[in-house]
């Protein structure tokens, strides 16, 4: 009783605004969150917003990169934002996180993620396939392989017809400046949306992905994207782990995820900009801190370095 009750007790001053605001960090003084049910596919989303330093004192319109997985790369990205916009490295970006309310995200995000069913085959020196390994985690909930993919244009609908817009409405947003991130699903997904190439997204941010999800209509895919017009000058910053390519059951699923990247940079060279980068000895999980932040900097750098920041 007495641990329920200081349980009570904590969470109650917690309640009050003013020592909340006096213990949080400052990246997120700024967080607010959302709840939507997405028309396009009926799913609750939970999202999260967090604006830049310098955002209220403004009237500047700012950038704004969509973050998928946000309930678990929220924290990460919002520090990344912010302390580059401080140290003068990085323009100031809104950062936009969205993860499935509720305990189904492991689930929804493949649906969401993933254009097509990939193969169960094991890629040659490999002792097992990757997506072998996801299908037997999702036999054991009772889900059939075949049910877990294929839900990509419904989710992209509701981010560029009902999310954005929203964002739009609530925040200043550079309509010419909305990058999106995402890592292993989520930049299959990412790496989906470009491959459209005619999309409100003008920059990318790639983690650690693989090709399967759209193997069997990718020549005809790059074909188009060799011939499609971009809105606007498309830059993608594509990273993975040096560790995950010397795993002999992840070489395949990152060396195709490599490869397509050279390939569209060749297709159209004058208005896509694709800069690939591995980070040594970093794996699956740890990886993408690495990226985001390289990201970020990346596709929003200054070109400043902090002396120069602290010198104006």
């Amino acid at each position: 009783m007495i641990d329920k009750f200081l349980a009570f007790l904590l969470a109650a001053c917690f309640a009050c605004s003013g020592w909340a605001e006096s213990v949080m960090p400052s990246s997120y003084k700024s967080l607010t969150y959302t709840l939507y049910e997405a028309k396009s596919n009926g799913i609750k989303y939970d999202t999260w917003v967090s604006v830049p330093p310098g955002y209220e004192n403004s009237n500047a319109d700012y950038p704004i990169l969509i973050l998928l997985d946000g309930g678990y790369f929220m924290g990460t990205t919002v520090e990344a934002a912010h302390i580059q916009a401080m140290t003068g490295e990085a323009k100031p970006i809104i950062v936009a996180g969205i993860t499935t309310h509720g305990p189904t995200h492991g689930l929804q995000r493949l649906i969401d993620y993933s254009a097509e069913v990939p193969s169960l085959d094991v890629p040659p020196g490999a002792e097992v396939s990757f997506w072998q390994l996801i299908a037997d985690g999702l036999a054991k909930g009772g889900i059939k392989h075949e049910d877990a993919y294929g839900g990509t244009g419904p989710f992209l609908s509701f981010l560029e017809n009902e999310w954005l817009p929203d964002l739009a409405k609530r925040y200043r947003v550079d309509p010419t400046d909305i990058g999106i991130a995402g890592h292993s699903s989520g930049g299959e997904f990412v790496v989906d949306t470009l491959l459209k190439k005619q999309t409100a997204f003008s920059k990318f941010i790639v983690g650690s992905y693989g090709v399967h999800v759209f193997a069997d209509t990718l020549p005809e895919r790059e074909q188009y994207f060799a011939k499609a017009k971009a809105l606007r000058p498309l830059q993608v910053f594509c990273g993975f782990g040096g560790g995950e390519i010397e795993d002999p059951d992840m070489i395949d699923y990152i060396g195709g995820g490599v490869a397509l990247m050279k390939r569209l940079q060749k297709l159209d060279p004058e208005n896509v900009s694709i800069n690939v980068r591995g980070f040594e000895h970093e794996q699956h999980g740890s990886v993408f801190h690495h990226i985001l932040s390289s990201g970020i900097h990346e596709l929003w750098g200054t070109g400043k370095t902090l002396t120069e920041t602290m010198k104006h």
